[in-house]
């Protein structure tokens, strides 16, 4: 059975969606295409290239066995703020989706990007059977950023349902890991 293209990877990548990837089968079809894997390493080192389309791109190429590229950490971070639906990021204090494990796997030198999100406001949007967790919480991109953190630092992830503990708890592990940076940058 031929492989049908129907165009660029890049047209390819822009004309799908997150769920028709990873839930319907169209990743798999994608990475058989061929010279797939070259086609996503362009997409990737791609400063032109939209954040999504980049993220996505990393994710096809971390299926095929590539570990998760550091050079990529900014972009996923710049990403969190809106180039997906956030239910696949993680729930925070629930559980990581597929962009959030990738993200967790960026380990500490994800770090740096994260904090600049602590105190971001925007609202997380999901669908499916936790949106309305997503919406009972009224979580937000500063409580994805802080889920982050925790996980990769193996600390207690506060899923308080007052945003305003959880908004102190952030400002409070804001101010301890910027000092921590600091101090290590002054080394």
């Amino acid at each position: 059975m031929a492989i049908t293209c129907l165009g660029t990877m890049r047209e390819e990548l822009q004309g799908t969606s997150v769920d028709a990837l990873f839930t319907r089968g169209e990743a798999e079809r994608l990475l058989k295409r061929p010279k797939a894997q070259e086609d996503l390493e362009k997409i990737t080192k791609s400063e032109r290239g939209d954040n999504r389309l980049r993220v996505l791109a990393h994710e096809l190429l971390v299926m095929l066995g590539k570990a998760p590229d550091a050079r990529m950490i900014k972009v996923y971070c710049e990403a969190i703020d809106g180039a997906f639906m956030h239910h696949w990021w993680a729930l925070p204090g629930g559980h990581l989706a597929k962009l959030g494990e990738t993200m967790v796997k960026f380990g500490d030198a994800a770090i740096p990007h994260l904090i600049k999100d602590l105190d971001n406001p925007t609202p997380l949007t999901a669908l499916g059977p936790e949106a309305p967790i997503f919406r009972q919480y009224r979580y937000c991109v500063g409580d994805l950023a802080a889920y982050f953190i925790c996980q990769i630092q193996g600390r207690e992830f506060n899923n308080s349902e007052s945003l305003e503990s959880r908004t102190a708890t952030w400002a409070a592990m804001y101010k301890e890991i910027n000092t921590a940076l600091t101090n290590e940058r002054r080394k």
